[in-house]
């Protein structure tokens, strides 16, 4: 029964631990626009979208062509721990 108790124990503490909240930066998505290619996928260099130059891969190194990023502040989960605060 000791096993038992325990498991009961444990489960009751991590039912009192504080709810994660919706991320407010990325609005609970996890993903958020890839800010060096503005969400194109496409790398950019001032002005100019770097695509038309077929013998270098052009897309983006941060996002790798897809346009979107793992948010920051809920490391892609679309949640943040309530005792952090919301950003």
């Amino acid at each position: 029964m000791p096993g038992f108790i325990q498991r009961m124990e444990q489960t009751w503490l991590i039912s009192k631990q504080p709810r994660p909240v919706a991320c407010s930066r990325c609005q609970a998505c996890g993903k958020r626009e890839c800010p060096w290619c503005k969400g194109t996928g496409f790398f950019i260099l001032g002005d100019n979208v770097l695509c038309e130059i077929s013998s270098h891969n052009t897309s983006c190194y941060i996002c790798a062509g897809k346009g979107v990023v793992n948010c920051d502040q809920c490391k892609g989960t679309g949640y943040r721990a309530k005792w952090l605060g919301q950003a």
